[in-house]
């Protein structure tokens, strides 16, 4: 039976939009990221013909797009979060919040390699691949690109306010 890339897009869809999210931070803007990349893939004349080429090369169009947004767009304004009450969610939500918070702090190569592996499941070849570099580069990118978040969370975390009497 042959590769169906039509039937394997939607399946794809939901980690296409978590990936252009690292990148580009708004889920309005991932989602319309996506939506041009497909446009892109549909367009397409020549389309691999393996599931595995063909899930790198939906992430390398998703890449390609959001990079020419980025260069097409103006530094905006940052939008602020709505105010949430965290006590309402369970640990597992609060892990998330947190994690979300490291990766916006970090710089965009250190989340889309962050992304790339640890979100979307991507082997070292299958990373270095869509970004174009050696495997070594994935390798080295990804351990600075960990430690980075690790730091970024462990900075954020609260720490006890010490008294006048140091207790």
């Amino acid at each position: 039976m042959a590769f169906d890339a039509h039937a394997a897009l939607p399946a794809l869809l939901p980690r296409l939009v978590a990936f252009a999210r690292t990148i580009v931070g708004s889920p309005d803007s991932a989602r319309d990221l996506v939506q041009e990349a497909v446009a892109r893939a549909l367009g397409a004349g020549r389309v691999p013909q393996d599931a595995a080429a063909y899930r790198a090369w939906m992430f390398k169009i998703v890449r390609n797009a959001a990079l020419d947004e980025i260069r097409r767009r103006r530094p905006e304004a940052v939008e602020e979060e709505p105010s949430v009450d965290l006590w309402r969610y369970d640990s597992a939500c609060i892990a998330k919040i947190t994690v979300d918070q490291g990766l916006a702090t970090l710089p965009a190569q250190q989340r889309e390699i962050i992304a790339l592996i640890d979100i979307a499941g991507f082997s070292y070849s299958e990373a270095a691949a869509v970004l174009g570099v050696p495997i070594g580069t994935v390798m080295s990118r990804i351990t600075r690109a960990r430690l980075a978040l690790l730091a970024a969370i462990e900075a954020s975390s609260l720490r006890p306010l010490k008294t006048r009497h140091g207790k």
